[in-house]
């Protein structure tokens, strides 16, 4: 990512609030292994209060650390077990093998840093990972193919897990917002 670019996702957390978490992440929560799990790009951390208000303790992973400072006021705020950690992600990930009961990837991609997701699960772990399709690219943003993918694409990348669930569609929000997403959950065999 460009300094240009970095720069620009710092001033959008300066916004302040967290936002809705994915509605993924509530659908398949359930099915997820209780303990540790790495939030990655968790920016001001709708999905990690989201889960540590279900009981899970999370490690939130962002280079912002605007956003970073935001989420622990937050969770500090509402006594919740969330540890921000600043990270770039480029340099892929400062966690040993095995650390985690479960890895939630929600809107970022990073293909390269698929491999490091998958190993920093213990055996059994979980990794829900959900983002944006190349149809998106009709509707709006994200319209960058490196952050887009191909059709099936995610199955592949999960290659070597056990698949509890996969989709890929259009998601409907609401008359106003729709996205192009994939979808799945795979535990770590």
């Amino acid at each position: 990512m460009t300094h240009e670019e970095r720069a620009a996702w710092e001033a959008r957390h300066r916004e302040g609030a967290p936002g809705t978490p994915e509605p993924c992440l509530f659908e398949l929560m359930p099915l997820l292994p209780r303990g540790l799990v790495l939030d990655i790009a968790a920016g001001t951390g709708r999905h990690a209060l989201a889960l540590a208000r279900a009981g899970f303790r999370v490690v939130g992973v962002d280079y912002s650390m605007t956003a970073l400072r935001l989420l622990r006021e937050a969770a500090a705020a509402n006594s919740l077990p969330i540890m921000p950690m600043e990270a770039d992600l480029d340099d892929g990930l400062p966690f040993r093998p095995g650390a985690f009961d479960a890895v939630i990837n929600i809107n970022f991609l990073d293909r390269r840093l698929v491999p490091r997701l998958k190993d920093a699960l213990r055996m059994g772990g979980m990794l829900l990972f959900e983002t944006f399709l190349e149809d998106q690219a009709a509707l709006g943003h994200p319209r960058d193919p490196r952050f887009l993918l191909r059709h099936y694409e995610l199955r592949e990348m999960l290659a070597g897990m056990e698949l509890l669930r996969y989709r890929e569609g259009l998601t409907v929000y609401s008359q106003e917002k729709r996205a192009w997403r994939a979808t799945a959950l795979a535990r770590r065999i």
